[in-house]
């Protein structure tokens, strides 16, 4: 499935298993994780829009409705918000390149 990350990064024969292979696996396991996550919002998005809908007009149950919107659209958006910040910390601080002492190549 496009986007998946192959989570076999080292077999420790062929390919030696080292720190940044680690980084690797946990960069790959995150990114599915939010893949996986954003799934499960569209299904409940789409649960929530039934509930909507199959309200029939009743108040409380069409607030219920969006009460779900609005917590799935914050744990959503917390998610990718996690992920960015993950993303960026292991994309800048942990290449092999960079330095806290040293002046940037």
């Amino acid at each position: 499935m496009p986007g998946w990350k192959d989570l076999i990064v080292c077999d420790g024969v062929d390919i030696p298993c080292t720190y940044d292979k680690l980084v690797e696996l946990v960069k790959a396991l995150i990114t599915d994780m939010v893949i996986l996550s954003t799934f499960l919002a569209v299904a409940v998005f789409a649960y929530a829009g039934f509930k909507m809908i199959m309200s029939r007009g009743s108040e409380t149950e069409y607030k219920a409705a969006v009460k779900m919107f609005g917590k799935v659209l914050w744990g959503y958006l917390w998610i990718l918000a996690a992920w960015l910040i993950v993303y960026t910390i292991s994309s800048v601080l942990l290449n092999p390149g960079f330095s806290l002492l040293e002046a940037p190549r």
